[in-house]
């Protein structure tokens, strides 16, 4: 049984491969070959554990589980996953592989849905969600403009600089993030805001938008105003965001990821639509990115 860790996950697997995966996951959740139940919690007394948990039918099974300790914002999590034959391939123990695989659905969606000629993105947010959204957005999009914007200056000009030397992006920092967003072709938003940090005039007609922080009404890093001029408003997991103790920020019916890439549900038919992906995570793509870490390593790095 293999143990793989931050530091692996991360030397190991490359944006191209995630996307890859997810994408196919997504689209596997959609016809109903993916076993992804909604997300559990239990309470343990000091803390919640939440569980996630997914199978395909190959007969790959496993689950992931986090707490919700307070205080550390990266308390480790642990993935593990098991073969057709009963057998536990390896346990993944960090927080990296949720994070990147958090950015590969983004990715997938940037993919399926943002203009074919996108070129400009915006990033509104500069923490771990905000790196692995871009992380894997770049890999589908050929960016020639990264515009960062987030409330600290040291952050933001720290996650230019990254951009620019891990990603080989023109990236700046810009104080301003409506500024930010006018005229981007996509715009990531990952912070951890409960009000709207832009108003729905800021984004231009044609641009695609991934949001990934709060997204209960009364509580979203996005005004419900954007949805509703949305061509289009999708999910990873309809079925999660059903199953929110709080009404999700918007009222109109979710579009199922995996339905668009599989080509049924409608996607983009026209450059001056927006739209919209509320990532909630689907289960079963940590499990199935760790077992291309454990199975196929080349794979995971090509």
């Amino acid at each position: 049984m293999k143990v793989i860790s931050d530091a692996q996950v991360r030397a190991a697997l490359r944006p191209g491969a995630a996307v890859r995966v997810c994408r196919d996951a997504l689209v596997q959740a959609h016809r109903g070959t993916l076993k992804a139940p909604p997300r559990t919690g239990i309470d343990v007394g000091s803390t919640e554990l939440v569980f996630t948990a997914g199978g395909t039918e190959a007969g790959t099974v496993g689950f992931g589980c986090y707490g919700l300790w307070p205080g550390p914002e990266h308390a480790d999590q642990l993935v593990a996953v098991w073969g057709p034959d009963g057998k536990v391939r390896g346990v993944v123990v960090g927080h990296a592989l949720g994070a990147l695989r958090t950015g590969a659905i983004g990715g997938a969606s940037v993919d399926a849905l943002a203009r074919p000629d996108a070129s400009v993105c915006a990033v509104i947010g500069s923490g771990t969600q905000s790196w692995a959204q871009l992380w894997a957005a770049s890999a589908v999009r050929g960016f020639t403009e990264v515009r960062v914007s987030s409330p600290t200056p040291a952050n933001r000009t720290r996650f230019a600089a990254r951009a620019r030397e891990v990603l080989g992006l023109n990236a700046v920092a810009m104080a301003d993030s409506v500024e930010a967003v006018r005229g981007a072709d996509v715009v990531l938003v990952a912070t951890k805001s409960t009000r709207p940090v832009l108003p729905a005039t800021a984004f231009s007609p044609g641009c695609h938008v991934n949001t990934i922080g709060p997204k209960l009404r009364g509580a979203s890093e996005l005004p419900a105003e954007l949805a509703s001029v949305s061509a289009i408003v999708c999910s990873d997991s309809p079925a999660q965001a059903a199953a929110y103790g709080n009404p999700f920020f918007t009222g109109r019916r979710l579009s199922h990821l995996g339905g668009i890439i599989a080509g049924d549900l409608p996607g983009r038919i026209s450059e001056g639509q927006t739209t919209l992906f509320c990532s909630t995570g689907l289960a079963g793509t940590d499990v199935l990115l760790a077992d291309l870490l454990f199975t196929d390593p080349e794979v995971a790095a090509a």
